[in-house]
């Protein structure tokens, strides 16, 4: 992303959402608007998505900036998703386009190499992570965890940890059929804001 400020993103997409049927969103990701807010989980806290002041927020922290990349999302989830529609999970790399799209390396590279370094001889981390966040663990791996990153929209992780033969691994999976509400950069976002709230929730700072 070239954006890293909340306010970067297009006013159209605010727009488009003030404009949009409450009821239709309302049945396509179970999330009603109150008044011109939306309230949903993001992960296990609680998102504001505020259409007046044109902000999207943490509920337990209203004045921290959230970034360029939740925004979108946020504003990509409520306006396009149908999470009635999702199929079962899949590797990004299988989804239509995506062996064209997604990079080894460079801003299309799919995101597992940040997890590997922090994660990659820390399989206890990894799980602690996942508590932190209300994950599913699955059994994928050496280990694996299944994030509710927006309501009905998981996102797994799977790890395999290094070892004297073979470095550490991370891969992904999304819901197929993603890719017929978003294009695959909103799907590069949609890991992103995983890696970013793992490495958020296992840093030292974090606990």
């Amino acid at each position: 992303m070239l954006y890293n400020q909340c306010a970067a993103v297009n006013e159209e997409f605010w727009q488009d959402l003030r404009a949009a049927d409450p009821e239709d969103i309302a049945r396509r990701t179970g999330i009603r608007r109150d008044e011109n807010v939306f309230r949903f989980l993001f992960f296990n806290q609680e998102a504001v998505v505020d259409l007046d002041q044109q902000r999207v927020f943490r509920a337990a922290a209203p004045e921290e900036e959230p970034g360029f990349r939740l925004c979108l999302i946020s504003l990509l989830y409520l306006l396009y998703v149908d999470t009635a529609a999702l199929g079962p999970p899949l590797s990004p790399l299988e989804l239509p386009g995506a062996t064209t799209f997604f990079q080894s390396k460079g801003p299309h590279a799919i995101p597992s190499a940040p997890l590997e370094e922090r994660f990659g001889r820390d399989l206890t981390g990894f799980f602690q992570v996942g508590a932190l966040l209300g994950a599913e663990r699955r059994t994928s791996g050496d280990g694996a965890l299944a994030f509710q990153v927006f309501p009905r929209l998981p996102v797994e992780v799977i790890l395999w940890e290094a070892d004297e033969e073979f470095p550490a691994q991370a891969s992904f999976t999304v819901p197929s059929h993603l890719d017929r509400f978003w294009q695959l950069d909103a799907v590069l976002g949609l890991m992103g804001l995983v890696v970013k709230e793992m490495l958020r929730a296992g840093s030292p700072v974090a606990g």
